[in-house]
């Protein structure tokens, strides 16, 4: 989110008649503001001539309420854009520590904590707050109790009149453990009533009706380790895509280490300009998020050793994988002289529709595809640069 948030306000912000000098960022789900423990921001923090121009302390502990508070001091002080901060915070204990930590940074800023309750309750103020300005937002709702499809629908019509996008947590093993409450055997009504809750909530989330679908697919998929979430990751998405007025919808896994098998969450992006958000921004964003799994500590937690053997097997291997899938999907949509660099960004949304996700590989990766492909005389360019191979501006079609 720090990442993006920086992207964001300098692509918005300005005095451009395509741009804002106001825009928000909307935390739904904002919890206490920090965590007790350090999340790794200090990692890219650190390695950022951007952020280390800005005296803002941005520490490890920094939860998104006061990533997108700090962001926007340092905005302010270069008078770049006013970035607004709407949170909410349903539960009464957490919102009173989020305002105290919030206290400390909101000086003449524009910040606005609402009153606790529930994030229905909330959301149709938030919308009434946003001012037609362009819009982040980040709803993590910590499991599947507390969004509805409907909602998300809302910010959709939102953002495709004033701009923006919107982050979600998809908990994918929440959600097969709300799918399990349907063959749960119980005689008890209190264990009943709760099983029907949990199922109305994913019913809620994944869409009106949904229900119809989940549940046959529950029964055929519960015995098949992690084949309903990724299932019901699909179809969310797919729904969205369907339903909303996003113009573009993709998903990235969010893992604990780089050989994680089972991500617990990930990441839903929606927006109204996916082309940029997704094909530029988010990918190469995600990549590094990815390498920063591959730095490994010793007992004493004090120095830090780069994976680099295992990083570079991972990222080989992931072009032996995707370059056949680049092909039919050059076969599909590039007959027509098309730039090289726009036809690579097409090729990253088209893949993350494919279970690929953004941030399988970056966009230099996908170059040298490109460029394996152009020697392999699967491609023809109308140019060629350095080396009798094609620049980024150059037209490139898949041969005939």
């Amino acid at each position: 989110m720090l990442r993006y948030i920086q992207s964001y306000c300098y692509n918005l912000g300005g005095e451009k008649a395509s741009q804002s000098k106001h825009l928000n960022y909307v935390d739904g789900f904002a919890g206490e503001g920090s965590y007790d423990e350090g999340i790794g921001i200090e990692d890219f923090v650190n390695e950022s001539n951007f952020w280390k121009r800005y005296d803002i302390n941005l520490l490890d502990t920094d939860g998104s309420p006061l990533i997108a508070l700090k962001c926007a001091k340092g905005f302010r002080a270069e008078e770049r854009v006013n970035l607004r901060c709407l949170f909410a915070e349903a539960n009464k204990r957490t919102n009173q520590k989020l305002r105290e930590n919030c206290s400390a940074h909101a000086t003449d800023l524009d910040l606005k904590i609402y009153d606790p309750q529930p994030f229905s309750h909330t959301f149709p103020q938030i919308l009434q707050d946003l001012n037609g300005y362009p819009t982040v937002f980040f709803l993590d709702a910590f499991g599947v109790k507390g969004l509805s499809f409907e909602q998300i629908c809302s910010i959709g019509d939102y953002v495709s009149k004033a701009k923006g996008e919107l982050f979600l947590l998809f908990h994918n093993v929440a959600v097969a453990r709300h799918a399990g409450f349907l063959t749960t055997k119980s005689d008890n009504e209190r264990m009943k009533r709760t099983a029907e809750t949990y199922m109305r909530n994913l019913t809620t989330l994944l869409g009106p009706n949904s229900d119809q679908e989940w549940k046959p697919q529950w029964e055929e998929l519960k015995d098949q380790s992690q084949e309903f979430e990724r299932w019901a990751l699909h179809y969310f998405v797919h729904r969205i895509s369907r339903e909303s007025q996003f113009k573009g919808v993709a998903t990235y896994e969010i893992k604990e280490r780089y050989n994680d098998t089972r991500p617990m969450y990930s990441i839903v992006a929606c927006s109204n300009h996916p082309w940029k958000a997704f094909g530029y921004f988010l990918n190469d964003f995600f990549v590094d998020e990815d390498r920063f799994l591959f730095y490994e500590e010793d007992k004493s937690k004090r120095n830090r050793n780069f994976l680099e053997q295992k990083w570079n097997q991972q990222v080989h291997q992931r072009k032996v994988d995707a370059k056949p899938e680049i092909i039919k999907i050059l076969n599909q949509t590039n007959r027509q002289w098309k730039k090289l660099d726009d036809v690579i960004t097409d090729v990253i949304l088209a893949l993350s529709t494919k279970g690929f996700g953004l941030g399988f590989l970056k966009r230099s990766d996908y170059r040298i595809i490109m460029l394996e492909l152009f020697k392999e005389r699967i491609i023809q360019a109308d140019s060629l640069g350095r080396n009798n191979v094609p620049k980024l501006e150059s037209k490139v079609r898949i041969v005939q």
